[in-house]
């Protein structure tokens, strides 16, 4: 489980998991491009003692008593006593204190042998610290090994390893570097990511939706596309694809929400804009235009109206018009579509939105169209931006929240139920949009599909949506018709390619 939630939250949050690792990267590189380089250079000596060799046992000794002195030595050699020897030399240009800093020895385990290592701005300058580290240091053991009575050094130091030459720095290490700064990184962003998630409270999961919205169901989740930036209304019986299937898995889902009760009459909200409730309400009206549904869609979005741009539906006599006289409701109704989807467009975009959709005049043509058709979907503004939803809600048989992956957040949702239920407009389910293509590893939730599809019907199916979106485009319904006064001729559809 632990492993399954590691892998989420990478997944959530890669991009800021790469931007920390990269940034620490690079400050350690840059680091490392600046720091001093620093070369070594070693020399092993040899530790014996001076005994008659023919007597085993005083040779036996005096080995252990050299291994014994080894650690004794080794701190001698990194003393201030040393340094101030190598320094009175006057063969190198360093105080005392800094050679000391420059020295270190350990002695070679089970042996008699002392190593040690010295460094320096350049390789020479530390192989001729190192010599004279090699001519003073038996010097000074030769004089502390000497005995008060006079005589030879009871211990000899010899050097066996001669200083050493370098032209490869030992500091700084780019590679090494590189790579800590880099798991520095990585550890640092996911942190910052585990952080970022536990902070973050917008949805991620069809689950989170559904006990935001009070339990009530989530009828579908919609995929992102790109090609709905620039053409929102994509959905056509004849493609395949994971977004038209979750059309036609939401088409279904819909007509279950009106099994316990008879609910004609239908509004389409948001917490906030570009949460994905117009381009919802025109592919859910195009679904069930495909199986024969009466259905009309009403643009009650008098703010930012966008459903009759989505359809390519010219603006002309529409909602308001109809609430204040001025154009009968058989003139304002536009219909769009091969499968007849009937559309009345916002209108005059009048001062007062509020105002008139929660007017008697708008309940009385609701109920109008509540006698026309099946299903009567209306597209109102977001529901915390303004206070048209709950105006108009009173008049609507329920509300179906839409939301938006990793943008709406749970407490806009709550507020959103609240708001709908203090105007006596029951919440009757919800919809996740711009859900990503892939398994989520927390909710186990698949938001794609996959087809076994011929490729030449899948190529088909292109051509098909890149004509559809060229004719709304220029204007035209999708069965290449203007629907305004002037005339498109556009086949339907173009013919499938034939077979070579």
């Amino acid at each position: 489980m632990a492993l399954r939630s590691l892998l989420g939250l990478i997944r959530d949050r890669w991009k800021l998991i790469v931007v920390v690792t990269l940034l620490a990267g690079a400050v350690s590189a840059g680091l490392t491009a600046r720091a001093e380089r620093t070369y070594s250079s070693s020399l092993t000596f040899l530790v014996s003692a001076q005994v008659d060799s023919s007597n085993v046992m005083q040779a036996y000794q005096a080995g252990l008593l050299s291994q014994q002195k080894l650690e004794s030595y080794a701190n001698l050699l990194t003393g201030p006593m040393l340094a101030g020897a190598v320094a009175q030399t006057g063969r190198l240009p360093l105080a005392a204190d800094e050679l000391q800093s420059r020295i270190s020895a350990q002695a070679v385990p089970q042996t008699v042998l002392l190593r040690a290592t010295v460094t320096g701005d350049s390789p020479e300058q530390a192989q001729e610290i190192a010599r004279v580290i090699a001519v003073v240091f038996p010097q000074q053991i030769n004089q502390l090994e000497r005995p008060e009575t006079g005589g030879a050094s009871t211990v000899v130091i010899r050097v066996v390893a001669q200083p050493s030459y370098s032209p490869q720095p030992v500091s700084p290490r780019p590679v090494r570097n590189l790579a800590a700064g880099l798991a520095l990184g990585l550890l640092a962003g996911l942190g910052l990511a585990a952080v970022a998630r536990t902070l973050d409270t917008s949805l991620k999961t069809v689950e989170q939706l559904g006990r935001a919205l009070g339990g009530k169901p989530v009828l579908g989740a919609i995929p992102y596309d790109p090609a709905a930036r620039g053409t929102p209304v994509l959905y056509d019986a004849d493609l395949v694809g994971s977004r038209m299937e979750a059309f036609r898995k939401l088409r279904v889902a819909f007509g279950f929400v009106q099994v316990d009760a008879p609910r004609k009459v239908i509004m389409f909200t948001s917490a906030m804009p570009h949460d994905g409730k117009s381009t919802t309400v025109c592919n859910l009206a195009a679904a069930l235009g495909t199986v024969g549904t009466q259905a009309i869609i009403v643009e009650c979005d008098l703010r930012r109206p966008q459903v009759g741009r989505y359809l390519g539906l010219p603006n002309g006599a529409g909602l308001t018009d109809v609430l204040l006289g001025r154009a009968t409701l058989d003139d304002a109704v536009q219909t769009w579509g091969d499968d007849a989807v009937d559309v009345l467009t916002s209108g005059t975009l009048p001062p007062n939105p509020g105002d008139l959709l929660g007017s008697q005049r708008m309940e009385q043509l609701l109920e109008e169209l509540r006698s026309r058709y099946e299903v009567v979907l209306l597209d109102l503004p977001p529901t915390l931006a303004f206070a048209d939803a709950a105006a108009a809600g009173r008049h609507c048989d329920g509300a179906i929240v839409v939301a938006r992956h990793g943008r709406t957040r749970v407490e806009q949702l709550r507020r959103v139920v609240e708001s709908l239920t203090a105007a006596d407009t029951p919440v009757l389910a919800g919809v996740l949009c711009m859900a990503p293509h892939r398994r989520d590893t927390d909710g186990g939730w698949r938001y794609g599909y996959h087809y076994y599809q011929a490729e030449k019907p899948r190529k088909y199916g292109a051509r098909v949506a890149r004509a559809r979106a060229a004719r709304i485009r220029t204007g035209a319904g999708a069965d290449g018709r203007r629907l305004s006064d002037g005339t498109v001729t556009v086949d339907a559809d173009p013919a499938p390619p034939v077979a070579r």
